[in-house]
């Protein structure tokens, strides 16, 4: 991991851009990730990010315990975000990804965060699914409109595949 630079006001950041980050000598994060990074204003690693991306884009399993606004967030999405640019394109009602908060304001807040990462693969649908609403409205824009990225809560992400049997998870890791 890089040391952090003294001339850098935010502590919490490496020398290590995003940019920057590789496995075996090729880049890990594609040009339409970096420049949704970039157009968010984010352009050097945290600890947690520079220690963990490199891992997790390579299928690894990575545990992390980090303070508030330590970077986890971005740590898991860029990876999760990256493996699913490589993958074939999902079918509509085929599910490639669940993230799983324990709170429906926790889980809003990672949704609102990937959204723009996210829009860089053209062929996924993220959907949030949280406690609140009724269970039909959600079942029903999933079989409108289709979902490969669950971001949700236990109690509803739970209900959502009691109900939706249309949607395919076969091919989730």
């Amino acid at each position: 991991m890089a040391a952090v630079e003294d001339n850098n006001p935010n502590k919490a950041l490496t020398t290590t851009r995003f940019s920057e980050l590789e496995f075996e000598l090729e880049p890990l994060l594609s040009q339409p990730l970096l420049q949704a990074i970039s157009a968010a204003g984010f352009e050097f690693c945290t600890p947690v990010q520079a220690a963990t991306i490199p891992w997790l884009c390579t299928h690894k399993d990575v545990a992390v315990d980090a303070a508030t606004g330590s970077g986890k967030t971005l740590a898991f999405l860029l990876p999760l975000v990256e493996i699913l640019r490589r993958a074939a394109p999902p079918k509509p009602h085929q599910v490639v990804g669940v993230v799983i908060s324990p709170t429906r304001e926790l889980a809003l807040q990672i949704f609102k965060v990937a959204e723009p990462f996210i829009a860089t693969l053209s062929n996924v649908r993220p959907m949030l699914l949280v406690g609140g609403a009724e269970v039909k409205a959600d079942t029903t824009k999933i079989e409108e409109e289709g979902a490969n990225l669950l971001i949700g809560t236990p109690g509803r992400l739970s209900d959502i595949m009691e109900h939706m049997k249309m949607l395919d998870f076969r091919n989730l890791e």
